[in-house]
Order: structure tokens, then sequence, then C-alpha cells
């Protein structure tokens, strides 16, 4: 990829339409992860994530190139959600110290760093939890959990 096609890449949040439902769940459908999943379960979490507001997506022109979805959380339930010893239920963001990335695929690795950081500035000092999966499996990372210190 060129440095002129990298420029040309956008980071948005997508609004609640049937149009970025549509694209979302088409770029989803396509990776590696999540092409696998009952299409009702990601088609729930994803349309909640738009609803909310809880979403970032990587694009050139109308070509979605990555998706960050996550929904609020408590730290309690996020660990044992780690753990898979409790189910994620969206909370309001004031009632919520955490926040769950549940949705997370690119299909150009340039763009990773982009949506983490936009999804981070997005939930400052609250913790994030994350699960890593690859070709469908989930796998332990190094990292499960971060705190989103906001910077003076």
């Amino acid at each position: 990829m060129t440095d002129d096609t990298k420029s040309d890449i956008q980071v948005i949040g997508f609004a609640p339409t049937y149009e970025a439902f549509g694209m979302v769940l088409e770029f989803l459908s396509a990776s590696d992860v999540f092409s696998t999943f009952e299409l009702r379960t990601v088609a729930d979490v994803v349309r909640r994530q738009l609803a909310d507001g809880h979403n970032l997506g990587a694009v050139r022109g109308t070509e979605v190139l990555g998706y960050a979805g996550w929904l609020h959380t408590t730290e309690s339930v996020g660990s044992e959600w780690m753990e898979d010893r409790s189910i994620l239920k969206p909370l309001k963001p004031e009632d919520a110290d955490a926040v769950a990335l549940t949705v997370f695929a690119a299909a150009d690795t340039s763009v990773t760093p982009r949506l983490i950081r936009g999804a981070r500035e997005l939930n400052k000092g609250k913790r994030v939890f994350f699960k890593r999966g690859y070709d469908g499996v989930v796998r332990p990372s190094r990292k499960s959990a971060v705190l989103n210190v906001a910077k003076p």
C-alpha cells in the first residue's frame, strides 16, 4: 500500500443507519474471525453498537477496512467475562467504569493502531477488556485489559 492510499483512509464513527449496518456486516462476514459466527449474534451486537455510538470504522471511500465496537460495563463484569464466567450486558456510560471491545476486525493492518487509539480516546479513564481471536479461534493474549489514563 502506498502512502497516498494510506492517507485517504478515514476513521469515523458509523451512524445508526441501515447502510452502515449492512456495510459493517458485509465487512465482518468476510473476516476470518467473524465469518463463522451466527449471523443473528453478530447482527444484534453490531446493531446495539451503532445505536449507542460505540463504534469506529476505518474506511476508504465506501470500502470498510476495519471496525471496532464496544459496550460499557463494569470492571468486575469485564474481569469475569475474560474468564468466561459472565455474560456482558450493556450499561449506560454513567453506570460504567469499563468497556469491553467485543468486535474488532481489520482487513488492513495499518488501520489497527488508528482504531485502537480512537477507541481509547473515546473511553478515557475506563479499563478496556478485550479477547483476541484469529481464524475463528480465541487465543490468550499478553494483555487482556488496559487502563486509559487521561493525559493532562
